[in-house]
């Protein structure tokens, strides 16, 4: 007999799609049968008229905890990715301490552990001074290897290109994937100065200071340094076609390096107008880019040149956001994402921009095989993990900061109507999250890097 079935769903994975039951025991998916087979269990689940998705995998979060935990925690995060159908989450290292040495990654993992309600793992923050230390961060329980080239603290910053070797290098011998930031310092340093001492202090200021080829220009730097590495290479954050059109140039080489690409949601539903319209609600890094940008994101989105939708959920306060109201500069940079981007997904498939196949693979399987997860994460099949996702989407959902679950009670979609809305999260055979409400103890997630 088995532990509980999930009946009558619309079952959809990135390559198949149709009716079927799922039957469940000792939190792994065991048989999937036809909907007229009901095998014996000890509870039931009808989604009859839902559908039944791979709970999603996001490789960019920040939960804030430790240090700044007023923003956000590992309980809180985990509720938010719970309510947004994330059945697995990476933790960024810029926290306090940060994580780059071994003493700071497993403290991140013992309050995970302590804490989160989902599955999550934990990234390890590479920089000039820890490159030759890689090993201990791999062997604390590091996941990735992040590194940035800007808009971090300048001891953090990695900026020579044989740094960058050394790590691509290092990476491969450890089996680590790394995820890098790609913008040029330099030009964002000398851009920021010249607007500053011009009197900007307008939303657009911020923009502007970030032009297309600060990215672009790192992007092709590091490009060039990967393709002699067998190095698995995410770069994170895209949002212009400048770097995607560098990117598409590299795979049309044979070249060693396997190079991904991510995009953040809020890259794909706002653009510069939202900038002016919210001002410093809409300020991130890298900033939302014109209208144009946003519809070619979109076409490399759904022909598969670019890899995954990763969240860059970042919280702040509403306080340290609308500081920036007078002078953007001022105001903290980062967007809340967690609870948003799947209904934002599911809002586009049911106008047709997208497919709900193309979803699963995006935010689901792809990042699971970048982290070597799959198949026991992201996909639904005999003998993984009972990840699973019910989604309606026949219900419209509006979006209420007072109602996320995560600590930020503001996001730049207020008051947005999306069609389709997640109504249960499961993590290894039990639910965690039901309409609202989490069901489970903090510490009910598992470390990935434990299992």
């Amino acid at each position: 007999m088995f532990d509980y079935v999930v009946m009558n769903g619309e079952v959809v994975t990135s390559s198949w799609r149709g009716k079927a039951n799922l039957a469940i025991k000792n939190g792994r998916i065991i048989a999937i049968s036809d909907c007229s087979n009901v095998p014996e269990a000890d509870g039931y689940y009808n989604a009859e008229g839902k559908l039944v998705i791979p709970a999603l995998v996001d490789t960019h979060v920040h939960l804030r905890d430790p240090g700044y935990t007023q923003k956000e925690d590992f309980y809180t995060g985990t509720c938010a990715a719970a309510a947004g159908g994330y059945g697995t989450v990476v933790a960024q290292p810029n926290t306090s301490p940060p994580a780059v040495d071994s003493a700071s990654i497993r403290n991140l993992l013992e309050l995970g552990q302590d804490r989160c309600v989902v599955d999550f793992g934990v990234s390890a923050q590479v920089t000039p001074q820890n490159i030759k230390n890689l090993v201990a961060l791999k062997n604390a329980g590091a996941i990735i290897l992040d590194v940035a080239a800007c808009d971090v603290p300048e001891g953090w910053l990695v900026r020579d290109g044989a740094h960058y070797l050394q790590i691509f290098r290092n990476a491969v011998q450890l089996g680590l994937p790394v995820a890098v930031y790609a913008t040029d310092a330099s030009i964002v340093a000398a851009e920021t100065e010249h607007l500053q001492n011009s009197g900007r202090i307008d939303p657009l200021a911020w923009v502007q200071a970030r032009p297309p080829v600060a990215e672009a220009a790192e992007v092709a730097r590091i490009t060039q340094i990967a393709r002699v590495t067998n190095v698995r290479l995410l770069f994170r954050q895209i949002s212009t076609m400048e770097a995607l059109n560098v990117i598409k140039a590299y795979k049309a080489l044979k070249s060693l390096a396997d190079i991904k690409i991510e995009v953040n949601p809020h890259h794909l539903f706002l653009n510069t107008d939202d900038m002016l319209r919210l001002g410093p609600a809409a300020k991130m890094a890298p900033p939302l880019r014109e209208a144009d940008m946003v519809k070619a994101l979109w076409t490399e989105l759904v022909d598969g040149t670019i890899d995954m939708i990763g969240g860059d959920h970042a919280p702040h306060s509403w306080e340290e956001k609308i500081a920036g109201k007078e002078d953007i500069w001022k105001g903290a940079s980062g967007v809340p994402t967690l609870e948003t981007a799947l209904p934002l997904m599911l809002d586009a498939a049911s106008r047709g921009r997208i497919t709900i196949e193309n979803i699963v693979n995006l935010m689901s399987e792809q990042p699971a095989r970048w982290l070597g997860l799959y198949p026991r994460k992201g996909t639904i099949a005999a003998g993984v993990d009972a990840d699973l996702a019910i989604v309606d989407p026949r219900v419209s959902l509006k979006v209420q900061g007072k109602a996320l679950l995560g600590k930020s009670k503001w996001t730049p979609f207020e008051g947005v109507t999306l069609q389709g809305r997640v109504e249960k999260t499961m993590v290894r055979g039990k639910w965690v999250y039901d309409s609202g409400t989490i069901i489970v103890k903090p510490g009910y997630g598992e470390s990935v890097s434990r299992n």
